[in-house]
């Protein structure tokens, strides 16, 4: 792997970890979760329309020919998904949702076997079994015997992800990583805008000042950021080697949360998030070719 492509992918990865850990500083700041997903979709989406012309994209032709998959993935994915994102992290910590989140990639070759008939390969439910293990030491940490509600809100959002990203494999055959980032994000800001009326509350009020205004901003830099290094490294060095990177996430965001949010673990919930790395890297070996957002 070229040194570039390592770089461009450590610094993807600190930014995914950097969003876990700001939405958290946000959301403790009593910011209401429909507008902070709104502006947080929005800022990347600025973001991203100024890459996709910077490219040479054709941004109307894209919606144009793609516009029924870009709705499924802007309301399943940009949309549904930080919403739940959001709501699962009111009720547990960054560190928790990056260690679950990494559950996609079993729930990326499940669903591939359920809709697509494609192979599991050989070991993937022990691994699945033995990495949910080590979620639940990581959510319980050997005190309770259920994890919380934010936990188990994560862990649908992860079998979320991995259906809209099994959903997506069809759409990244004729688009571009960048691409299909523009389509989803503008329906996904689309349907987030309006969610913010349909579901009323103390709306863009809960920004008390630009310190906090400026947190939800960056949040929306780190989203779009993470895609344009993911995707430089992904035309360098492709799907397998480029998506390793993505176990780093968690690790970092254990760093960044300790010490902007003051997080501390056990034994058990350390010695579960070496258990989810592990499987993660064993499920990276046998997994089938999937689609990376």
């Amino acid at each position: 792997m070229k040194t570039k492509s390592v770089v461009y992918l450590l610094v993807y990865a600190l930014l995914v970890a950097m969003g876990h850990t700001l939405q958290k500083l946000v959301l403790n700041q009593g910011v209401d979760k429909f507008v902070f997903a709104f502006l947080r979709i929005a800022t990347g989406l600025i973001f991203i329309t100024i890459l996709v012309f910077y490219r040479g994209y054709k941004p109307v032709e894209i919606i144009k020919k793609n516009y029924i998959h870009f709705i499924v993935l802007g309301v399943g994915f940009s949309g549904a998904g930080i919403l739940l994102k959001l709501w699962g992290l009111q009720h547990t910590t960054a560190t928790n949702a990056s260690f679950i989140m990494s559950l996609s990639s079993v729930a990326v070759i499940l669903f591939a076997f359920i809709f697509l008939r494609e192979n599991t390969g050989r070991g993937f439910y022990t691994i699945a079994f033995v990495m949910i293990s080590g979620i639940y030491f990581v959510t319980t940490g050997g005190e309770y015997i259920l994890p919380r509600k934010g936990d188990i809100i994560i862990f649908c959002l992860a079998f979320l992800i991995g259906s809209m990203r099994v959903y997506g494999k069809n759409v990244l055959k004729t688009l571009s990583v960048l691409e299909t980032a523009f389509g989803r994000s503008l329906f996904g800001a689309i349907f987030l805008f309006l969610m913010i009326f349909v579901f009323p509350s103390r709306g863009f009020s809960t920004i008390s000042g630009f310190p906090v205004l400026l947190l939800v901003l960056s949040n929306g830099i780190t989203f779009s950021g993470s895609i344009l290094f993911f995707y430089k490294a992904l035309q360098a060095e492709g799907a397998s080697n480029s998506g390793m990177f993505a176990l780093l996430v968690p690790v970092f965001t254990l760093g960044l949360a300790n010490i902007f949010l003051k997080e501390s673990y056990n034994i058990w919930q350390l010695l579960g998030g070496a258990i989810v790395l592990g499987g993660s890297f064993l499920i990276s070996r046998i997994k089938i070719k999937q689609a990376n957002f």
